[in-house]
C-alpha cells in the first residue's frame, strides 16, 4: 500500500488526520457525509452516513480525530460570493461577512442583513440585502436577479470557479434557488447552521480555505479547515471521464474498477463496507432493479467528494492555490481545481 505522500517538491508536508466530505442538500435526507482517517501514513475511507444534526457536525468530527490534529472538511455548496455583487454591496471580506450575517444582531429590524437568508417570492423583492430567488416554481426568470441588482449580465452572478471550462459546463449561480442543481438554499443552510457559527465561536481554530491562506499553511495542530468542493469537478480525476446516469445503479457499478484504481494510485485503503457499496453501485440489495432510477446518488456523491479531496491532497501543487485577490477575499475556490481554469477547446 502506498503512502499518501506525493514525491513532488511542492507536496504537502503535513496532512490532516481526518478528511470529511459532505454532500449537502436542503433537506436532511439529502445530506450525507463520507470520512477518511489517517493512521501510519495511510488514509482509510469509510462508508457514507447521514450528516445528522448540523449544529454539532464539526464538534462530532473533531472528537473523531486526535486533539492536536488538523482536520479538513469539504462542503459541496458555495463558500464565497460573486465579486461583482460584493462590490455593489460593499462587502470586502467573505469570512467577515459570514460572521456578520450569522451573528446575534441578525433578526434585528435595524440590521441591514436581517432578511439576507429569506428567499424572494417575487422579482420586486430582490435587493442587495435579499438576493436569493425564487422561493417556488412558477414564472421566475433567471435574468430577474442581475436586472434587479443593477448588474449588466447574468454572468456577473457567477464566481470564477463556477464558470465553464474544458472539463465541465457552468455550475449553478449562487443566488438562483430553483431546480435540481440549485445551490443557494444549501449554501444558506450551511452558512447559518455550520460554518458561520463555528467561525464566531472558535476563531482561533476554525479556518476557511483559501480565504485564510494556502492549505499547507492552514494545516496546523488543532485546526479545522472548511473548504468548498464540487463532486462533478472530481469525476474525470477519479473515473477518467464524466459520470453519466448517476441515478442508476447499473451506471454506478460500471465505474467501480476506475474508482478502485484511483484508490490504489492515491494510497487510499477502502473499508470493507464501502468497498461493497462501490462494487454494488451503492444499492441496498442485489434484488434491486439496477436499471431503475433511485435516490442513492447522494451517498455516492459524498464519497466521490471525499475521494476528490484525498486525490487533491495527494496531487497537491501550487496551481491549486489561486493567487487572485478577489478569490482570496470574496469569491473562494473549489479544492483541487487549478487556477487559472483549464481553457475550453
Amino acid at each position: 500500500m502506498m503512502s499518501t505522500a506525493n514525491p513532488h517538491s511542492d507536496a504537502l508536508t503535513r496532512l490532516p488526520a481526518l478528511v470529511a466530505h459532505c454532500d449537502w442538500g436542503s433537506q436532511p435526507s439529502k445530506r450525507w457525509i463520507a470520512i477518511a482517517t489517517r493512521q501510519s501514513g495511510i488514509y482509510t475511507a469509510y462508508a457514507p452516513q447521514p450528516v445528522g444534526e448540523m449544529e454539532t457536525l464539526l464538534h462530532r468530527l473533531r472528537r473523531q480525530a486526535p486533539r492536536e490534529a488538523a482536520i479538513l472538511v469539504g462542503f459541496d455548496f458555495p463558500i464565497g460570493l460573486p465579486e461583482a455583487y460584493a462590490r455593489l454591496a460593499g462587502i470586502e471580506s467573505f469570512p467577515a461577512f459570514l460572521q456578520t450575517i450569522t451573528g446575534p444582531e441578525n433578526g434585528s429590524s435595524e440590521f441591514r442583513w436581517s432578511h439576507f437568508h429569506e428567499v424572494c417570492t417575487d422579482e420586486s423583492e430582490i435587493a442587495l440585502e435579499r438576493p436569493f430567488y425564487p422561493a417556488r416554481p412558477g414564472t421566475a426568470r433567471r435574468d430577474a436577479i442581475h436586472e434587479a441588482l443593477g448588474l449588466p449580465s447574468r454572468n456577473d452572478l457567477y464566481r470564477e470557479c463556477e464558470l465553464r471550462h474544458a472539463e465541465r459546463t457552468n455550475a449553478c449561480s449562487l443566488f438562483w434557488t430553483l431546480g435540481g442543481n440549485q445551490v443557494g438554499k444549501s449554501a444558506l443552510l450551511g452558512w447559518h447552521g455550520v460554518i458561520g457559527p463555528e467561525l464566531r465561536r472558535k476563531p482561533e481554530s476554525m479556518r476557511l480555505w483559501p480565504f485564510d491562506g494556502e492549505l499547507k499553511a492552514l494545516l496546523q495542530p488543532g485546526v479545522t479547515i472548511a473548504t468548498e468542493t464540487y463532486p462533478t469537478e472530481y469525476h474525470k480525476r477519479i473515473f477518467g471521464q464524466a459520470l453519466r446516469g448517476k441515478r442508476y445503479a447499473a451506471k454506478r457499478r460500471e465505474i467501480a474498477p476506475a474508482w478502485l484504481e484511483t484508490a490504489h494510485r492515491c494510497g487510499i485503503r477502502i473499508d470493507r463496507k464501502l468497498r461493497r457499496q462501490i462494487l454494488s453501485g451503492f444499492t441496498e440489495s442485489n434484488l434491486e432493479d439496477v436499471n431503475r432510477r433511485d435516490e442513492n446518488d447522494d451517498a455516492m456523491d459524498a464519497t466521490i467528494g471525499l475521494f476528490g479531496m484525498l486525490a487533491s491532497l495527494h496531487d497537491y501543487g501550487g496551481r491549486m492555490e489561486p493567487r487572485d485577490e478577489k478569490i482570496r477575499r470574496i469569491e473562494g475556490w473549489i479544492l483541487g481545481l487549478e487556477h487559472p481554469l483549464p481553457v475550453c477547446e
